[in-house]
């Protein structure tokens, strides 16, 4: 899969935290692109928010409610 857009980073925090801060800041722009998405115009808003979605409902391995689309 070909990725347009991505982020490298260096992280560092104690031991046992860094899943957490990982953890945490997926959440954390996951919901602020969400959020970008239903606010600005963008030609592929329904497709990526059935995208995400779909992604998050595989990843949990059980249905979960639908991204609310605009």
């Amino acid at each position: 899969m070909y990725m347009t857009s991505h982020v490298h980073m260096v992280v560092t925090a104690p031991e046992s935290e860094l899943q957490n801060s990982v953890r945490d800041f997926k959440k954390f722009t996951s919901k602020k692109i969400i959020e970008a998405i239903k606010e600005h115009p963008e030609s592929r808003r329904e497709w990526l928010l059935r995208k995400f979605s779909y992604a998050a409902e595989v990843r949990a391995g059980t249905p979960i409610p639908k991204v609310e689309e605009v």
